[in-house]
């Protein structure tokens, strides 16, 4: 009777699985909000999880279904948060706990879904574990990759067990006097990393991962993948050029055995294993991990893994976030061909254009670029990922050194990571309505009386934030989830990509990546145009009009007229096609 009973039970938690919605995470768009810069609401000056919770309803009126927050949980703020001290409590700064639980509420209420940061490479060095692990205490001894010193210097200064680097410069090893070891950071010294080989240690951060699904996220962000195991026999790294002597910045060196190492794939596996044993228990839809790795290639396509083997669910593409120049359209039909040929089978594309660690378009390159790459990543095929302040096209600016928050360089850069995670400008108040402090934690944009949420609204229909919104909206179509991608070079400087659906209404997403004016026929690249289609987005540059007809087709002139840096989306909805 007890097997009949086990055996009835597994079935019926199948049939749940098989109910669920298991496709979701493929075709939603994603929000990440920086949350000390979204909206603050304790009058601190920093954003925190009521002043999210009170802009709830700016997701809906958008058409976004899914919010990705940057870390919530207890940190000194060392590094905005990445630095944890306790992985299952809300940071003071942030709020509570019951804020946290009231903000699942009512985003349940209002159908949206939640994705948090998790980071499982590291913690700070005042977390209690690292403490005890500096004391030897049992069973923390080794939670932290601790090593004895290679020898010591005439000085009987110990010296480094290898020539690994921190990604911010410098050995990636510091000594602890008290313990009498080298501990490893890939990142800063308060950043400690984890030894992922300790199996004690992996139940923890499984624990972890079960506490934040039994609270009601959808499913996590994963913090630095590729750095979350090393070799296990720690040998040293080859340098990247034979000029280099004394390797001393990061990218002095190969990292064959600090990023990508099997092991680190391997560790997510068991992970994905876990959270779907875990959410079996659900029977709204499948949790998600989602991966961010800075990563190309093979080695990007290596964490979806196979059907017999899955990894994460999605790794975040990074190719249009790393364009930091003006490009032509053969570079970027390139670019998002040559990422959708490697992926394998059945795997979702992700595409982000901006994030806390990189630039806005409109700071390096220019403000109608923001309406550009923010298009692109809604209508190609698969994830979209969005950063706070892309729907009003925030442009970021400069601030003076004594206001930097974050101190650590931006790896390409070399300049405050600060200059694209201003505050969220929501009027033209003081502090543009993000705190009624006397002064928030950083600068707004010093253009936020004009760029802010409310007067985008106010705009007609014609203006940034509802071109933006209407974009959102045309996801939810079949052709825009499902259809078929196809980009074609129209020009030197005029790109252009299709998305059809037998049945369906066909899209023609084109964009003048140029300074100059750019007269083109559609028809010279794409064929089987109908002889009209219809605008259904216009950048509010562009001088056209939603609603209005272009010729396409191969009877009549239809030469058209492209603005610099412009964006239209046709379609053949209400055509004559």
């Amino acid at each position: 009777m007890k097997t009949l009973f086990v055996l009835l039970t597994l079935c019926m938690l199948q049939i749940s699985w098989c109910k669920i919605d298991q496709t979701w995470w493929k075709h939603t768009t994603i929000y990440e909000v920086f949350l000390p810069s979204f909206k603050d609401g304790n009058g601190d000056g920093m954003g925190d999880l009521k002043g999210l919770i009170s802009k709830l309803d700016h997701f809906v009126d958008l058409g976004i279904e899914t919010v990705y927050i940057t870390p919530h949980y207890e940190s000194p703020m060392v590094d905005s948060g990445y630095d944890i001290t306790n992985f299952v409590a809300v940071n003071p700064v942030m709020g509570t706990m019951e804020d946290f639980e009231m903000l699942i509420k009512e985003m349940k209420i209002r159908g949206l879904k939640l994705i948090i940061d998790l980071i499982i490479n590291h913690s700070s060095d005042e977390h209690p574990w690292f403490i005890k692990s500096v004391n030897k205490e049992h069973p923390y001894t080794d939670y932290f990759i601790w090593k004895d010193p290679k020898g010591y210097d005439t000085n009987g200064k110990p010296t480094v067990p290898n020539n690994w680097l921190n990604v911010f410069g410098g050995s990636a090893w510091e000594w602890n006097d008290k313990r009498k070891q080298f501990y490893y950071h890939q990142f800063t010294p308060k950043q400690p990393d984890f030894n992922l080989r300790n199996k004690l240690l992996k139940t923890e951060i499984k624990k972890i991962f079960k506490f934040w699904l039994d609270k009601g996220v959808a499913g996590f962000r994963l913090d630095a993948v590729k750095h979350l195991l090393e070799d296990a026999e720690f040998r040293d790294e080859p340098v990247s050029s034979p000029d280099i002597k004394v390797p001393i910045q990061y990218q002095d060196l190969r990292h064959i055995y600090t990023q990508n190492v099997w092991d680190s794939y391997q560790f997510l596996h068991e992970l994905r294993v876990f959270i779907e044993r875990v959410t079996r228990k659900f029977t709204d839809f499948e949790r998600v991990l989602i991966s961010e790795d800075y990563v190309e290639g093979e080695l990007l396509t290596k964490y979806y893994g196979t059907e017999k083997y899955k990894i994460v669910h999605v790794p975040l593409n990074f190719n249009l976030a790393y364009i930091i120049r003006y490009e032509n359209a053969n570079y970027y039909h390139n670019v998002i061909n040559d990422y959708l040929r490697i992926l394998p089978e059945g795997g979702t594309p992700a595409w982000n254009a901006e994030n806390h660690d990189k630039f806005r378009k409109a700071f390096i390159l220019n403000e109608e670029f923001e309406f550009t790459f923010a298009s692109m990543v809604l209508t190609l095929p698969g994830m979209a990922y969005l950063y706070y302040g892309q729907e009003i096209g925030v442009t970021g600016s400069k601030i003076r050194p004594d206001q930097e928050v974050n101190k650590f360089p931006d790896d390409f850069t070399k300049v405050s990571r600060d200059y694209f995670r201003h505050p969220m400008a929501w009027d033209d108040s003081l502090n543009g309505g993000f705190t009624n402090n006397e002064k928030a934690y950083l600068p707004l944009n010093s253009n936020y009386w004009r760029v802010n949420v409310k007067s985008r609204k106010s705009e007609d229909n014609a203006g940034y934030y509802h071109m933006f919104k209407k974009i959102v909206n045309l996801r939810n179509t079949d052709t825009l989830k499902y259809g078929d991608f196809k980009s074609f070079v129209i020009s030197t400087w005029v790109f252009a990509y299709t998305r059809k659906l037998e049945g369906r209404e066909s899209y023609v997403m084109i964009y003048n990546l140029g300074s100059e004016t750019e007269f083109v026929d559609l028809n010279d690249s794409i064929d089987d145009l109908p002889e009209f289609m219809t605008i259904e987005v216009a950048s509010p540059n562009s001088g056209y009009q939603v609603g209005e007809q272009l010729p396409t087709g191969q009877q009549i002139p239809k030469i058209l007229i492209l603005r610099p840096y412009m964006t239209l989306i046709l379609s053949t909805r209400s055509s004559n096609a």
